[in-house]
């Protein structure tokens, strides 16, 4: 029952979208508009869409973005970024795709901001350029439908009915602005047939033609009075009807719009099944707000027979919209947001789950610290709680609330407030709390003081006084399902639809951190508003910067590693809830690094944008001597200086292309590369002055003869460097040293195995001076060729200076003089980024030399920033870390070395096999020395990994 009320709660959005008013005018807004990106979207799938032969899916959703898909693979191979402004400008509520896959449309509340009426968008689904822009529609597109042969797209609207245009020159057949409520559906049969859905209860059918746009048949529906989505038979005989108001589904004669018959909906006793399709066997299949004890369902109907049906698990998130599929299968988006796709016997074939943290069951479980600078909140169901604490960076599960950590409070002596769990009439000692129009309050929170209050809505965070004034309101960026104050009463932490959980200072509303951790319980980013931010390994890519290109060009989006030099200030970060003000947090920190750091602009700083025209993503190979197209451009006009191609992570040789693409017009250069005879992962990166762009990446199958089996041709090499006893003996650490040769001796073992040969060099102690250091890295990067593969291995001590720069300590280190005798990451970060071959890099440094017991502890200031560096796509390593963020790595005599890499030697030994297939990928490396780690140190620490997203598992090791 309580699965029942989330769902049909949460999908109470989906009614009230369109009545929201724009808070935007004039143009696009030029200034970056700070954005969370996942790889999926963060915000309910409003409809999908797919082409004539079912390869590729679109995906349109409030998160401003449309995303296109392969639809066997699940592989994201498109985000199509409309411009977008602050509020409800550039949601997406409708998606269409031509039946040749060619281009995809979409719109929703779009193009409103600067023009005053609403836009639809046509983007080239292979390259996502901006090709047209349909203006001057009065109201929010609901829905997109393009006709079966491609000739006609039309649009039904938030009033003023609906408007037709033919393709070939997009100019506009006819449209009916005689409809007496909104329209969300429409849908073409196969004889130049419209027919539309109303709230006015009607269904309208329309001839359509090359020059009119003519209404043939009218009828009031019997199923319900706001009929929501229709759909054809397969043999344009039938039209079957959903509605939002009601459970009901009907069928229509779908020339007369005479009611057939109603399909058996025993047991649907609550929500809807405002989705219908037929399936391309004729099977009429529904779904919607209708909830079970399993889930969301779809029903689906034997052809021709409204009796006889079979119940499909989708899931348990409410299904927004379906789309038959040419092989009898069906593809389905939900509120979760989720997609996935059912096989013709109504089996699951592809899932896209999200990266975000539900937590529209969180209401009442919700915890902040005294501070607010630790928050807990809901794990998946039956594990507790996740805990962060802001301080130490610690993201960990826990059972329970930790001492300390209260819940929201909902009731207070005096304090009777009412209507907040779903209702759109809340009430404080029975008289009513002010809401927008159509607003929907989710969660409450009354001060620990008890003289303030504090509501979270579909569109607001809000704060009233105990006489029910209200005193303040911020716009959020999606439903506020759960709210709390802190134990001093300083702060509002607010845990919202897309995921995050964002603070606000209670004085006056102003947003002041941000925190998004993703679903998968390990990664996360902080971020203040101008996007100073802090991340864990693999996490800072979370956010970026959305950067519009004016009404009629595609927004770009930049990751905030493009901008790490500028915008990484953990420093700032730990100031901004103690100081409340993002500019006091600022200045305190530079105050601390010895002055003024100039405050970054991302549209004066931006890197090159690239995309690869061909090969396409997916497409297969046999030759493994290819052209790779890309195009190339620099948006702010700087020149491009370099362009680099890697397969799987590997820099290739290749024809280097001559440079160009300044401004948003894109140069097409092309390069020759002999590819390996495997399934690849091809990427393009290119740099300007600014630095290197997120890489373009595609996969690529091979579909030659597969290769005869080979002795091992690729060599390894290692350099394995420990240091723990230093000069200044109260640096002295026990095991670095052994690590480095434990490490070394193992990978050593793996000479005519995965390896035709296995070279090492070990530096330890005294024989690591920075000098041997520095020699031992260009003798690596010079070795290493694009065939071979690199391991380096360090252990010993690093630091951070005051300006965050990170220093390992060779033997002899000064730390009074530390940047003439310790060893710049800087100069790490040019080897690795010089490698020609696959790269891993192994890190188990620290800054303390402190015991407790005989468990000495290493860590650093912050090993995330360093995992982030080199494992972005531009230096492209495989980084292993003994510990995260703040963390301590530990070491004991009981087990002869440190934690990390007795897990480490352990896993390259074969103990990271659990599979048995007779090698070890740095992937099952990752698990192994995970679990490993947590079980030698009870959980004290947590090793962790950053992979570039232009390298593909591989195998480092053979049993």
């Amino acid at each position: 029952m309580r699965l029942r009320v989330l769902i049909l709660t949460a999908v109470l959005i989906l009614v009230a979208f369109c009545h929201a008013t724009a808070a935007c005018a004039g143009t696009p807004p030029a200034e970056p508009i700070l954005r969370i990106e996942t790889g999926m979207h963060t915000a309910l799938i409003k409809r999908i869409a797919v082409d004539g032969l079912g390869r590729y899916l679109a995906t349109a959703s409030d998160d401003k973005t449309c995303r296109v898909w392969d639809i066997k693979t699940g592989e994201q191979l498109r985000v199509l970024r409309p411009p977008i402004g602050h509020g409800y400008e550039g949601r997406l509520y409708s998606v269409a795709m031509s039946p040749d896959g060619r281009y995809v449309f979409c719109g929703g509340w779009t193009g409103y901001g600067w023009d005053k009426t609403h836009s639809i968008y046509i983007f080239e689904r292979e390259t996502g350029r901006l090709v047209k822009r349909l203006t001057g529609l009065p109201s929010v597109i609901n829905h997109l439908a393009v006709s079966h042969d491609g000739a006609y797209l039309a649009a039904v609207m938030g009033e003023e009915g609906v408007r037709v245009w033919r393709l070939s020159d997009l100019s506009l057949v006819g449209g009916d602005k005689d409809y007496g409520g909104e329209s969300y559906g429409a849908a073409f049969d196969g004889k130049g047939h419209l027919a539309t859905t109303c709230y006015d209860g009607a269904i309208r059918l329309y001839k359509v033609t090359d020059t009119s746009l003519s209404l043939v048949a009218k009828t009031r529906t019997q199923g319900g009075a706001r009929p929501f989505s229709l759909a054809f038979s397969p043999d344009g005989t039938q039209l079957a009807v959903g509605f939002t108001d009601t459970a009901a589904v009907t069928v229509l004669d779908a020339e007369t719009l005479n009611l057939l018959g109603a399909p058996n909906l025993t047991g649907v006793d609550n929500g809807n099944l405002a989705s219908v399709a037929f399936a391309a066997d004729g099977s009429l299949l529904a779904a919607g707000r209708w909830v079970t004890d399993h889930g969301c369902p779809v029903r689906r109907f034997k052809p021709a027979d409204f009796v006889a049906y079979q119940d499909l698990d989708t899931g348990k998130s409410a299904v927004v919209t379906l789309c038959p599929l040419p092989d009898g299968g069906l593809a389905y988006g939900t509120v979760a947001p989720r997609w996935g796709v059912l096989r013709p016997d109504g089996s699951f074939g592809m899932t896209r789950s999200p990266a975000i943290r539900d937590f529209r069951a969180s209401a009442k479980r919700f915890y902040l610290d005294r501070t607010g600078e630790t928050v807990a909140y809901d794990a998946t169901p039956k594990k507790g709680l996740y805990r962060f604490a802001l301080p130490g960076r610690d993201l960990r599960q826990i059972e329970a609330p930790t001492p300390g950590m209260a819940a929201p409070r909902t009731q207070a002596p005096g304090i009777v407030v009412t209507g907040w769990e779903g209702g759109r009439t809340p009430q404080l000692n029975g008289k009513p709390l002010a809401l927008k129009e159509f607003e929907t309050a989710y969660s409450l929170a009354i001060a620990p003081d008890g003289r303030r209050l504090i509501l979270g809505t579909a569109w607001n965070v809000r704060a009233y006084g105990l006489d029910g004034r209200p005193l303040w309101q911020t716009p959020a960026p999606d439903t506020v399902w759960a709210v709390n104050v802190s134990g001093d009463g300083r702060v509002v932490a607010a845990a919202m639809g897309d995921g995050s959980i964002r603070w606000y200072r209670m004085e006056d509303g102003r947003e002041i951190l941000s925190y998004f951790p993703n679903a998968d319980g390990r990664r996360w980013v902080l971020w203040t508003p101008s996007g100073y931010y802090d991340a864990s390994s693999g996490g800072e890519d979370m956010i970026g910067w959305n950067v519009n290109n004016g009404p009629d060009r595609a927004a770009d989006f930049f990751p905030a590693s493009r901008f790490r030099d500028a915008f990484h200030r953990p420093d700032v970060v730990d100031l901004a809830l103690r100081t409340l003000d993002e500019n006091r947090a600022l200045a305190a920190a530079n105050a601390a690094r010895g002055g003024d750091v100039r405050s970054p602009s991302v549209l004066t700083a931006r890197p090159p944008v690239v995309e690869i025209l061909s090969p396409s993503a997916g497409s297969a190979f046999s030759n493994p001597d290819a052209t790779v197209k890309f195009a190339v451009r620099s948006p702010g006009g700087e020149a491009v200086t370099d362009v680099r191609i890697l397969v799987d992570g590997a820099r290739m040789v290749e024809d280097h292309p001559s440079l160009g693409g300044r401004g948003f017009e894109p140069s097409v250069l092309q390069s020759k590369v002999t590819l390996p005879r495997r399934d690849v992962v091809l990427s393009v990166i290119a740099e300007n002055k600014n630095g290197s762009s997120a890489p373009a990446t595609v996969r690529l199958k091979w579909a030659g003869k597969a290769a005869a089996p080979a002795a091992p041709a690729a060599k390894l090499y290692v350099l394995a460097i420990g240091v723990g006893a230093y000069d200044d003996k109260a640096l002295s650490l026990q095991f670095p040293a052994k690590d480095a040769q434990d490490f070394a001796a193992a990978m050593a073992l793996q000479k005519g195995r995965l390896y035709g040969d296995v070279v090492t060099r070990v530096l330890t102690d005294g024989a690591a001076t920075k000098d041997a250091v520095l020699n031992g890295l260009d003798w690596i990067e010079r070795q290493t060729t694009q065939h071979d593969v690199a391991m380096i291995f360090l252990a010993g001590h690093g630091v951070d200076d005051k300006n965050g720069d990170y220093y390992f300590l060779p033997a002899t280190v000064d730390l009074e003089k530390l940047r003439a005798s310790g060893l710049p990451f800087m100069e790490i970060q040019k080897t690795i980024r010089n490698i020609a071959g696959k790269t891993l890099f192994f890190v188990d440094t620290c800054h303390s030399g402190s015991v407790m017991g005989q468990t000495k502890r290493r860590g650093m200031g912050d090993i995330n920033g360093v995992i982030n560096e080199l494992a972005s796509a531009g230096n492209g390593a495989v980084v292993f870390a003994a510990s995260t963020g703040r963390q301590y790595s530990l070491e004991n005599p009981a087990w002869q070395n440190g934690a990390f890499t007795k897990a480490l030697v352990e896993g390259v030994m074969g103990k990271a096999d659990i599979r048995h297939t007779g090698r070890v990928t740095f992937k099952m490396l990752d698990l192994y020395i995970s679990e490993r780690v947590k079980e030698l140190t009870r959980g004290e620490q947590t090793p962790t990994t950053g992979v570039p997203g232009t390298v593909e598992d591989f195998p480092i090791a053979a049993d």
